[in-house]
């Protein structure tokens, strides 16, 4: 039987019942030990037989769940993204009930949100960490990650700004949406730093305090007239 059947027709035990939750608890326990080993040392430094004795599995688990370690981390990636972007959409449809700048605001909140919110879970500021070290290991890897997961999400929030923005070109929500990315990743990985100097006055770690700040900052900044006006169409002769 080839491992795609293997999967299909799972082990069963010697009472008939089928070995699945085995399988799924094994394989959650190598996604918890891949999530944090990565987190420490990064995926380059970690080896496969590594990851196998501190998830205390054999390698050959590790190539059957997830093929390899790449895979692995693939996986570790798309399980925080996931429920993340499922929010942003539900969110980004939500808003598009509204209109002018309440709509903009609407927007610009379903994408903040989530990503703030997965901070404060528990294995939130492990996922930041990881994004983290793999940014400063494997900028590549993690670009391939980030596409994967987020490209397509992203599209449509870039595509929904646009209709709200006529005064802007494409280029223009673009480079706002860029800077509103960079917002949110340096308020989940740097919030020492604004507590610091604000003598403990601003506290990022509180989620509606960061939301009551920073979309009515986002909303102007994404309403403010484009940096190079806008070409006038052509008119047809």
């Amino acid at each position: 039987m080839d491992k795609a059947a293997s999967k299909r027709a799972p082990a069963r035990t010697a009472d008939g019942t089928a070995a699945h939750d085995d399988e799924e608890g094994t394989r959650d326990r190598i996604l918890r030990t891949g999530e944090r080993l990565f987190a420490e040392r990064g995926f380059n430094g970690v080896s496969v037989r590594e990851l196998a004795a501190a998830a205390q599995v054999n390698i050959a688990s590790i190539g059957y769940h997830f093929d390899n370690k790449e895979g692995l981390l693939s996986e570790v990636y798309r399980r925080h993204c996931e429920p993340l972007i499922e929010e942003r959409l539900r969110g980004l449809a939500a808003s598009s009930r509204l209109r002018g700048k309440a709509k903009i605001a609407a927007i610009i909140e379903a994408f903040i949100r989530p990503a703030l919110q997965q901070v404060e879970a528990e294995d939130g500021e492990t996922f930041i960490r990881l994004r983290a070290v793999l940014s400063g290991e494997n900028s590549e890897l993690l670009e391939k990650l980030v596409a994967v997961n987020f490209d397509q999400s992203s599209t449509a929030f870039i595509d929904m700004l646009c209709e709200c923005l006529p005064h802007l070109s494409r280029t223009d929500v673009c480079w706002r949406f860029h800077f509103l990315l960079g917002t949110i990743y340096y308020t989940a990985a740097g919030p020492h730093r604004i507590s610091a100097f604000s003598n403990g006055r601003c506290d990022p770690s509180d989620t509606e305090a960061v939301i009551k700040e920073l979309v009515p900052f986002m909303t102007r900044a994404f309403q403010a007239p484009p940096t190079r006006p806008l070409r006038p169409a052509r008119s047809r002769r």
